[in-house]
C-alpha cells in the first residue's frame, strides 16, 4: 500500500493472500479477503531505512533522540515523521568487521496514520507494517533478491538496505550498479512480472531464477516493524488491537479532570508569558553587548545592522589580507567538495561552477534526483564541514557549513 493521497475504505490497494490460499490482486480496502491479521507493506520510496551506532539510551529516551540524530539525513521535517527501530544484539552488520548497527525506519506520520485508520475502520487487525524491501530475502554471497510487479522492481541489497528501479527493455542502471558493486552472479526474482528480469540476464551478466512465490514470507522476520511507540498495539493507538474499545465516559467522571486541565492551562499560559518577557529582556541585552563588542573591534564601521553577519564579513576580509584561506574560498571549498563527491557514482557529475562563495554542482539527468544519493551526500557533507542544498533543476549548491 503506497501513496500520499487520502486513504479510505474505498481506496484500491494491491494485496497478497498467504496461508491456505495463495491469491493476489487489487481491491478496495473494505473488500480485502478475510484474514486473522494483515501486514501493511509500504512502497520502498515511502520508508527511509538507515543504520546508526546504537546509543546507550533507554528506549523512551532513544525515541526522543532519533529525530535529532537523523535530522541531517532526512528530506522531510522530523516533526512530521514516525521513527521505528530494531535493536541489534548480534549479527546486525552487513559488512564483515563492522560493529553491529541498529536499523532505523522512518515514515511520514500522516501516511502511516491514514493507512492504519482505513484498515481498522474496515475491521482488519494489523499485525505489522514495514517497507517493501523486506518481502524478499536479504542478499547472500553473490546472490541478490528482487521483486518485479507493474513495471517496477525493488531489490534488497542488504539486511536493511534496498532500492527501487523501473524495468523495461533496457537494463536498469541502479540494478546494474548494484550487481557490479556487490559482485552478484545470480538474482532470485519474485513477483507477478518476475519473468521480465530473465530477458535482462545477459545484459546484467547474471543468472536469473524466477520463483513462483509472490513474496518470501520468512524474509519479513527481520523487518523493522513500524508499529512502535504511539502506533504500537496496546499503546496510545490501542484501538488497533482486537476489541480495543474506549471506556465509557460520563460528565461526572470528566468534571474533576477538566477542572484540573483548565487550571493547568491558565498556569501554563501565565508561565509562558512571564518566560517570554524574560527572554525578550535577555535578547535585547545580548544584542546590545554584541553591538558594543563589534564597535570596539571595528570602530571604522559606522552603521551596525547585523553584528553577527558583519563580524563574519570583517573576519573574512582580515583573513584574506593575512593570506589565510577561508572555508568558503574556492581552493578550500573545491578540495572538500571533491572528497564529498567521491561517494557519488562515477560519471554522475556533469559540471561545476563557483560563484558567490558557493559551488554549484550539476548532475547528469537521473543522478541528482536519486533520494538515496541525496541522503548520503547530506550525511557526508556534515562530516566534511559542508552544507549541501539540492535544487529543483537537478543541481546542488555546496557551501561551507555556517556560511
Amino acid at each position: 500500500m503506497a501513496g500520499r493521497s487520502q486513504l479510505a475504505a474505498s481506496t484500491v490497494v494491491d494485496y497478497v493472500a498467504t496461508g491456505g490460499s495463495s491469491a493476489r490482486g487489487q481491491t478496495p480496502i473494505a473488500l480485502l479477503p478475510k484474514a486473522s491479521s494483515v501486514d501493511v507493506v509500504f512502497d520502498a520510496s515511502d520508508v527511509f531505512i538507515t543504520t546508526i551506532d546504537p546509543p546507550k539510551l533507554a528506549e523512551a529516551k532513544l525515541r526522543m533522540a532519533l529525530p535529532n540524530i537523523l535530522e541531517e539525513r532526512l528530506l522531510a521535517d522530523p516533526a512530521d515523521c514516525h521513527f521505528a527501530f530494531r535493536p541489534m544484539r548480534s549479527g546486525g552488520s552487513t559488512v564483515a568487521g563492522e560493529a553491529p548497527k541498529m536499523p532505523v525506519a522512518v515514515v511520514d506520520r500522516g501516511l502511516l496514520t491514514r493507512a492504519l485508520d482505513a484498515l481498522t475502520e474496515s475491521g482488519y487487525r494489523i499485525r505489522a507494517a514495514y517497507s517493501e524491501i523486506y518481502t524478499v530475502p536479504p542478499p547472500l554471497a553473490g546472490v541478490l533478491s528482487a521483486r518485479i510487479d507493474r513495471g517496477r522492481g525493488i531489490a534488497r541489497s542488504g539486511v536493511h538496505d534496498g532500492f527501487a528501479f523501473d524495468i523495461g527493455e533496457e537494463v536498469p542502471p541502479t540494478l546494474a550498479l548494484a550487481v557490479r558493486q556487490l559482485g552478484i552472479k545470480r538474482i532470485h526474482a519474485y513477483g507477478k512480472e518476475a519473468s521480465r528480469l530473465t530477458a535482462l540476464a545477459e545484459g546484467l551478466g547474471v543468472q536469473v531464477d524466477v520463483h513462483p512465490e509472490e513474496v518470501e514470507l520468512g524474509s519479513t522476520d527481520g523487518a523493522v516493524n513500524l508499529l512502535q511507540g504511539a502506533f504500537a498495539q496496546g499503546g496510545m493507538m490501542g484501538s488497533f488491537t482486537p476489541g480495543g474499545l474506549m471506556p465509557v465516559l460520563t460528565a461526572r467522571a470528566l468534571r474533576v479532570p477538566l477542572a484540573w486541565a483548565a487550571t493547568a492551562v491558565v498556569v501554563a499560559v501565565a508561565g509562558m508569558n512571564i518566560y517570554y518577557l524574560k527572554l525578550d529582556s535577555e535578547s535585547k541585552a545580548l544584542r546590545s553587548q554584541m553591538e558594543a563588542s563589534f564597535r570596539s573591534n571595528f570602530p571604522q564601521i559606522a552603521a551596525v545592522v547585523d553584528p553577527i553577519e558583519q563580524t563574519k564579513r570583517q573576519m573574512s576580509e582580515l583573513r584574506s589580507r593575512a593570506g589565510i584561506p577561508s572555508a568558503n574560498d574556492f581552493s578550500v571549498l573545491n578540495a572538500r567538495t571533491a572528497l564529498l563527491l567521491s561517494i557519488a557514482p562515477i560519471g554522475s557529475v556533469a559540471a561545476m561552477e563557483y560563484r558567490d562563495n558557493a559551488l554549484r554542482v550539476k548532475f547528469k539527468p537521473g543522478a541528482g534526483d536519486n533520494a538515496a544519493l541525496q541522503n548520503s551526500l547530506r550525511s557526508a557533507a556534515v562530516q566534511q564541514g559542508l552544507a549541501i542544498r539540492f535544487e529543483g533543476d537537478g543541481t546542488a549548491r555546496i557551501t561551507a557549513a555556517g556560511m
